[in-house]
């Protein structure tokens, strides 16, 4: 299990976008927090890579909940967030 939260900052009407994003411990990467700048194309929201070596994108699904996906080190991560 791997704890993560996303809060979009603000989206202009380009696409480009930034976020704050919070993650647990995910191999070993120890938790943190970055801010991160992106563009959303689509359903697709795609971050420039983080100071950490992340490299993030989030696809909206048909339900409304949000795909993750984690690349870091070598290994993918996929979960799926849920709005709060």
């Amino acid at each position: 299990m791997y704890d993560a939260k996303l809060a979009v900052q603000t989206i202009s009407s380009n696409g480009k976008v930034t976020v704050t994003y919070a993650w647990g411990t995910l191999g070993d990467n120890h938790p943190g927090e970055a801010a991160g700048v992106g563009r959303i194309v689509g359903t697709t929201l795609k971050l420039e890579r983080l100071p950490n070596g992340a490299d993030l994108s989030f696809v909206m699904r048909p339900d409304r909940t949000l795909a993750g996906t984690v690349r870091l080190a070598g290994q993918t991560y996929t979960g799926v967030f849920l709005k709060q």
